[in-house]
């Protein structure tokens, strides 16, 4: 009995190795996929596959006529071919619903049915998705791609319907060269201008589409997302954006120079995030505020021209984690010195400079 049950061992600890082997040999694949229903009544949410692509179906409640309203997202498809048209419907529990909105996520899996650590693996492995053109649902109000483990090298053309209110390009763009986004004509929302997706009003910019070494953003833009970009090295903000969104510039890796306009008031967290080529950096006089981690991991940061004569601006704890050590912050005048030095503990600096002019007045600064 014993010799059995050691046999048996072995042999699921063969299947479930064979299997991981599998999933990391294996290019482009169907998932394993265990549909599933959480929670009750009007917080009812589906897991489903139809046709080879995963669906999100979410239950809002009923309307005066007693009906069920479900919102219906898709999230991943795995169908093989160049070409991706996405239904404008689908059918579920016997009726038939609009597709709201679209998301390239992985599919829904069960982190219990897996194990934790296989389901893990499969969450961090490289997907490359075979698509050259992929159709909106002319329904669809939303579109998002925002995994980085979601490849697309032959991504050529993206349909765009006439009810797109957001779309996001932001974690992938950079691994998609030649791509062409063709916005329905009568959208209202969303345009193209120079080489980005903006709204139609032109005050915010959702990504950068095509991948340029310098980039102007456009006058009236209040909002920036450039997106992840491998090979953006200098960014011009217009005088409108007083305040620089989140994650507005993370991962741009070969960013080296950024004009801040004099108006700017807020860099808001992450917005330098992994910007590696990052070694200077000038804040303007009316900055009031740096966020949380706004220029972590910017390993080559050296300097800070801080123009500001009234004082510092707050700081947020590790806004400079994993900066160049000894990096010099420059400042015009004693008061903004003595306040930045308070500001910069907890701020992840490692033997820190303030000077003013060419006299260091502050040094070992560790925050």
């Amino acid at each position: 009995m014993k010799k059995f049950i050691k046999t048996l061992v072995v042999f699921i600890l063969s299947c479930i190795l064979i299997s991981t082997n599998c999933i990391n040999s294996m290019a482009y694949h169907d998932l394993p996929y265990f549909k599933r229903h959480y929670g009750k009544g009007s917080n009812s949410h589906y897991n489903v596959k139809i046709d080879g692509i995963y669906y999100n179906i979410l239950l809002y409640g009923k309307n005066k006529k007693g009906k069920e309203v479900y919102s219906v997202e898709a999230t991943y498809a795995y169908a093989n071919g160049k070409v991706l048209k996405i239904p404008n419907k689908i059918k579920f529990k016997g009726k038939k619903y609009k597709v709201q909105s679209v998301s390239f996520y992985e599919p829904a899996m069960d982190p219990e049915a897996f194990g934790a650590k296989l389901y893990e693996k499969i969450t961090q492995w490289k997907f490359s998705l075979p698509y050259e053109t992929i159709y909106l649902p002319k329904d669809a109000t939303q579109f998002i791609w925002n995994r980085n483990t979601m490849k697309a090298p032959n991504f050529k053309k993206i349909y765009v319907g006439s009810k797109i209110k957001s779309f996001d390009l932001e974690s992938s763009i950079y691994d998609m060269p030649k791509l062409k986004v063709i916005i329905d004509k009568k959208n209202p929302y969303i345009k193209i201008k120079n080489g980005a997706v903006y709204s139609k009003n032109g005050k915010k910019m959702y990504c950068l589409i095509n991948s340029k070494k310098k980039y102007k953003i456009a006058k009236g833009t209040k909002s920036v997302n450039v997106g992840q970009n491998k090979i953006l090295e200098k960014v011009i903000l217009p005088s409108s954006v007083e305040k620089l969104s989140e994650s507005a510039f993370s991962n741009c890796k070969k960013l080296k120079s950024v004009k801040l306009n004099k108006k700017l008031k807020v860099i808001k967290d992450f917005a330098f995030e992994k910007c590696k080529s990052l070694n200077r950096i000038v804040l303007p006089p009316n900055l009031d505020k740096i966020g949380l981690w706004a220029f972590k991991d910017c390993i080559k940061l050296s300097k800070v021209i801080l123009e500001g004569e009234e004082k510092a601006p707050t700081i947020e704890k590790a806004s400079f984690n994993n900066t160049k050590d000894g990096i010099k912050f420059f400042v015009k005048n004693q008061t903004v010195a003595d306040q930045l030095k308070e500001q910069l503990n907890g701020s992840g600096v490692k033997d820190a400079k303030i000077l003013i002019g060419k006299k260091v007045v502050y040094q070992n600064i560790n925050g």
